[in-house]
């Protein structure tokens, strides 16, 4: 080597260290190489550098070289890329005057990457290595692009920001959400590569999260409120910052975010429903409904537990989950605190009315019904205003809007408009005839009544209506029907002050009989001048009307008891059903008998008012024990999926017309002897079946599969009451691969086959979830998939890989490893990304590189291998953690888990995953590798810039989070974990009369046992114990105590679980079920034992 190849080495060296320790380090620390915000003048000095060094054959070989030839690619194209520079390197070489082959690349990249700057190198779709790609990933966005494409870049980015949550929401990832948008735009091409569309995606995550950490949908100028509280935010961004442009350019995003993100993120204090309808959509009508932070509602039935299931239904069907909730009991009025504060989706059927209901065990605890969630479509005008790229409904039949841009949406019937002043052109709005109106108009329709339309107007409200009556239990059409005439409550309470009348079928109701009010109607209220303001078609039944149901002596017989007073004709729809008829004084008896296997759900028909419509009540057929159906109404499948499970129900009759008990339970067929289940028992009343919703039992099940490691397991669901007993078969997945490595064959195996359908697999790298997954598409025989799937030789040539559902696939199946290429020897201190752990991961080793990695993650929050995991967790989310062994070694690496709390923002979902698919309970996760992980992440955000007074906030701000999530963490445990607080000790009185108080609730409840004996033996070995309950019957043991124990756990220090309870996932399992009996009793006791031990530190 001569002497002038050494000096250029030792100025690249030097000129390298220089430029770490500016920046406060002493050598890289993984971050992207944007991170590092080179300065213009820097790059100038790289630029010069290089050219100094010039082309040497040695220079290929050396690592410092390397690193600033990687570091000024990406700061070239960060600063200097252009339109027409293209996918190339021949920029890069005339800049700096030399060049290199493709065989000097592959030696030069990785040294200045992988040795020098600790990053991944990327891989094309053909598996060769992407150098140019990855050098433009680290560098950002070109900046000289975005300049040019200013305007349009910052609409995109709002689109993406503005449809941020919804996506996150319905399960798409940002990544997903910005190659849609990016893909509809007129950006350059270079936006639409893989590169750019990451960074883009991370930019919205990033923005998204400062709006929320900070709260600055609340200040007028959110780029001022920034800078006082993370005065270095832009640092996180891959813009250059030395550039004034560049800082305009990130507060004109943050000021976009900060826009989009107020709605959503403002509190509510009561349930509302706002309707959207775009003319690219034109027969969907979407509904935001936005929830408060707490509901209440009557319990209707005693629940064994206070862990409910909580979805939003439509005409009794769900359709769309709001995940578990725990609820605090009191007088037979449960709480609940919500985790989402919005949902969106498509209404199925609009003139029906939305519930929020809770359910345990499948079984509908309790409900609240939305109120203005019926949109009466075909009935009244309905009248919609411009909002962004879409219509806002905002009156239904009269009302007067301030906007002067309308679109009001005309009856169905034959409509006469007046005042009407433009052009009718044919817009058509979910199948009906829609006028737009501009300017201030005042329209008058008539159609079945006199309807007015006031717009350009001051916005008049004179309320809203609700009827207020018992509804009755059954689905009916018309979907509001009512026992007894229900009573028209105005939300004003100075509606009385409002000339209003009421009409039923166009007759006002003081001028109407009883009879007359019966059957479905036509209710309208009408001003006084004789403008509609409300109508609505309800159904209304006598005040004493009641139904039962018996099933007869054989499965295809049963009985309908129809009873009232009141003069009632009462028919089946389908007349062949009907065997013979009995009537007495005030009651009618119809015997059933279908030839053949009887119908899922019959329709009986109610005429109480030979003047008006009749009301059809949908029944189940009277069956005998328990039908269960699947989502079509045929029978349940006895080999199903979790899957399979969506929209099915399951009927439990009473037998004779007596009480009859129940009982479901969903065991695990375990292979190690695990023996594990849930147990609910119900009981099935004369006057109707108890029907169970067997979809939100998912979760128990997911619950069950997680005890055992894998991901094959059978659960079996086993129904027993009314001397029979039905079991089904459940598993996660329908079909296996399996891949043939002679033949590069991928082969489908069912495990339970139905004609016609076969996966739709996908492949994805396991070292790099970023990438967009490659679909396979099955052989062919006469035109007919076979199930075959031809992997070419690509699959050698990297790894590993994993063949995986594509999201949305219905026929789920069990991922399929691919080994890939051989593993590298494994040295240890050279694997310091996740990238590289995946790679080289071997089961049967002695050394787990993953966990060697993780235990770098536990203590550097800004370690690359959290992009990784975010990455994993947005494009494979919606198949289980427990798929990929980087979640498996990560519960078992408490550090790291306790961190992933924070790079996770304490979201809702992870906590829930995290419990549901691994045998973990936080209550038993120790406290103080969370309050530590706390501490590394504050002093992370001190590294960014952040201050003191800023780091308290963001982490008060997910302690919060979290014991939403957790309602055990809330409370004091909050205060502890966010400043060190430790309350007064709470006297014992206190303590005893919680527990009088959950005797008298739990009286005559089934109360779960599991443990009693390992907790009294444990509660027995305690000096001087926390809590002093001695409960009177051993059957409470477990309930009482686990609390006090779970807070010596979570203490660290003061026992173990394994002291107790072996390190068995069963006792986990069961230990969840009395954790779950009394959530407000275990939250109280917990904090009060937790504190205490804490104290004594």
């Amino acid at each position: 080597m001569g002497q002038s190849e050494y000096i250029s080495w030792v100025k690249c060296t030097s000129w390298l260290s220089n430029f770490v320790n500016l920046r406060g380090l002493r050598q890289p620390d993984g971050r992207p190489l944007y991170e590092y915000h080179a300065t213009n003048d820097e790059y100038t000095q790289l630029t010069q550098l290089l050219r100094a060094v010039g082309q040497s054959q040695s220079n290929i070989c050396n690592r410092d070289f390397a690193a600033c030839f990687v570091l000024f690619c990406s700061e070239w194209y960060r600063r200097d890329y252009e339109r027409q520079c293209g996918w190339t390197w021949d920029p890069i070489y005339k800049k700096i005057g030399i060049s290199f082959t493709a065989t000097e690349l592959g030696t030069i990249v990785p040294k200045g990457m992988e040795d020098y700057w600790l990053r991944p190198i990327r891989f094309y779709e053909s598996e060769r290595r992407n150098f140019l790609g990855t050098l433009f990933s680290e560098g950002g966005l070109p900046f000289r692009l975005l300049k040019e494409s200013d305007s349009r870049f910052l609409a995109v980015f709002s689109r993406i920001l503005g449809q941020y949550e919804q996506a996150k929401q319905s399960g798409f990832s940002a990544l997903s959400l910005a190659r849609a948008v990016i893909e509809k735009s007129a950006l350059p091409t270079v936006f639409s590569e893989d590169t750019s569309v990451e960074l883009i995606s991370h930019m919205a995550d990033n923005l998204n999260s400062l709006v929320l950490t900070h709260n600055l949908i609340n200040h007028k100028e959110p780029v001022q409120q920034l800078e006082k509280v993370h005065p270095t935010w832009r640092s996180e961004f891959p813009i250059p910052l030395d550039d004034e442009t560049g800082t305009h350019f990130l507060n004109g995003l943050l000021c976009a975010a900060s826009v989009e993100a107020k709605p959503r993120l403002q509190k509510n204090k009561s349930t509302r429903c706002q309707f959207y309808w775009s003319e690219k959509h034109p027969d969907e009508l979407r509904v935001i409904v936005s929830l408060p932070d707490e509901v209440s509602f009557p319990v209707t039935s005693e629940p064994s537990t206070t862990r409910f299931e909580l979805a939003i239904c439509e005409d009794g069907e769900e359709v769309s989950g709001l995940g578990p909730a725990y609820a605090s009991l009191e007088n037979r009025q449960a709480t609940v605190r919500l985790r989402k504060s919005e949902v969106r989706f498509v209404r199925q059927n609009p003139s029906a009315g939305l519930s929020l209901v809770a359910r345990a065990g499948g079984m509908i605890v309790g409900s609240i019904k939305l109120d203005d969630s019926e949109i009466a479509i075909g009935e009244v005008p309905l009248t919609f205003i411009v909002d962004a790229d879409q219509w806002l409904l905002q009156g239904q039949a009269s009302c007067s809007v301030r906007s002067s841009d309308v679109l009001i949406v005309l009856p169905r019937d034959n409509s006469n408009v007046a005042g009407f002043d433009g052009q009718s052109s044919a817009v058509n709005v979910l199948g009906l005839k829609a006028l737009p109106v501009k300017g201030c108009q005042d329209v008058t329709v008539t159609a079945n009544e006199t309807y007015r339309i006031r717009t350009g107007r001051e916005q008049i409200s004179i309320g809203r209506f609700a009827l207020n009556g018992k509804r009755a239990s059954w689905v009916c059409h018309p979907d509001e029907t009512f026992i007894g005439v229900p009573k028209v409550i105005s939300t004003l309470p100075d509606i009385q002050s409002i000339d209003v009348t009421r009409y039923l079928s166009g007759i006002s109701i003081e001028q109407c009989h009883i009879q007359e009010m019966l059957g479905a109607q036509y209710l309208s209220i009408r001003n006084s001048n004789n403008e509609t303001l409300l109508r609505r078609k309800i159904g209304i039944l006598p005040a004493d009307f009641s139904i039962e149901i018996k099933g007869g002596m054989h499965a295809n017989e049963g009985t309908i008891l129809i009873t009232t007073q009141h003069p009632c004709v009462a028919k089946l729809k389908d007349k062949t059903l009907e065997a013979t008829r009995k009537r007495t004084e005030g009651r009618t008896e119809i015997q059933l008998k279908a030839e053949g296997v009887p119908p899922a759900f019959i329709t009986l028909q109610v005429l109480p008012n030979l003047a008006a419509d009749p009301i059809d009540i949908e029944l189940p057929f009277p069956a005998k024990g328990c039908l269960a159906l699947d989502v079509n109404g045929r029978p349940l499948d006895k080999n199903i999926t979790l899957h399979d499970l969506l929209g099915s129900r399951a009927f439990l009759f009473s037998r004779n017309g007596e009480p009859t008990k129940y009982t479901l339970q969903l065991y695990l067929r375990s292979v190690s002897g695990l023996q594990a289940w849930h147990e609910w028992c119900y009981t099935a009343l004369s006057d109707r079946p108890v029907e169970l919703n067997l979809y939100s039992l998912r979760e128990h099940i997911e619950n069950l599969i997680s005890l055992e490691a894998g991901i094959d397991q059978v659960v079996e669901m086993r129904i027993t009451g009314a001397g029979v007993v039905m079991a089904w078969q459940i598993r996660r997945y329908k079909y296996s691969l399996r891949y043939d490595y002679e033949k590069e064959l991928l082969l489908s195996q069912s495990v339970n086959h139905r004609a016609g359908q076969i996966p739709s697999p996908v492949i994805m790298l396991l070292s790099e979830p970023e990438r967009k997954s490659i679909p396979l598409a099955s052989r062919m025989s006469e035109g007919v998939p076979v199930g075959e799937y031809e992997l070419s030789s690509i699959v050698n040539k990297n790894g590993p890989w994993l063949v995986v559902p594509k999201p949305g696939e219905e026929m789920a199946f069990r991922p399929c490893f691919i080994r890939g290429e051989s593993s590298l020897p494994v040295e240890e201190s050279n694997i310091r990304s996740l990238q590289k752990a995946t790679q080289l991961f071997n089961p049967q080793a002695e050394v787990n590189t993953i966990t060697l990695v993780l235990g770098q993650m536990a203590n550097d929050p800004a370690h690359s291998g959290w992009q990784f995991m975010r990455s994993l967790y947005d494009q494979f989310g919606y198949l289980p953690l427990a798929t990929f062994e980087v979640w498996r070694a990560l519960v078992q690496h408490p550090q790291a888990l306790a961190m992933s709390l924070f790079k996770f923002e304490m979201s809702a979902e992870y906590l829930s995953r995290i419990e549901n698919e691994f045998p973990i309970l936080w209550e038993f996760f120790p406290i103080f590798e969370i309050k530590a992980a706390s501490e590394r992440f504050k002093l992370f955000l001190s590294q960014k810039g952040a201050p003191e007074e800023t780091q308290k906030l963001l982490v008060t701000n997910m302690f919060q989070r979290l014991g939403l999530v957790f309602p055990t963490y809330a409370d004091e445990i909050e205060k502890w974990l966010s400043n060190g607080y430790l309350p007064p000790s709470i006297p014992e009185s206190c303590v005893h009369g919680w527990y009088q108080e959950l005797l008298r609730e739990h009286s005559e409840a089934r109360w779960p046992e599991y443990g009693c004996k390992r907790l009294y033996k444990w509660m027995m070995s305690q000096k001087n114990p926390v809590i002093g309950i001695n409960p009177d019957a051993n059957h409470r043991y477990s309930v009482a105590w686990l609390p006090v124990f779970a807070a010596a756990v979570a203490a660290s220090g003061n026992t173990s679980f394994e002291a107790v309870f072996d390190r068995k996932p069963g006792a986990v399992f069961f230990l969840r079920q009395v954790r779950d009996f009394d959530s407000r009793w275990f939250k109280t006791i917990f904090q009060c034992s937790l504190l205490r031990y804490v104290a004594k530190k």
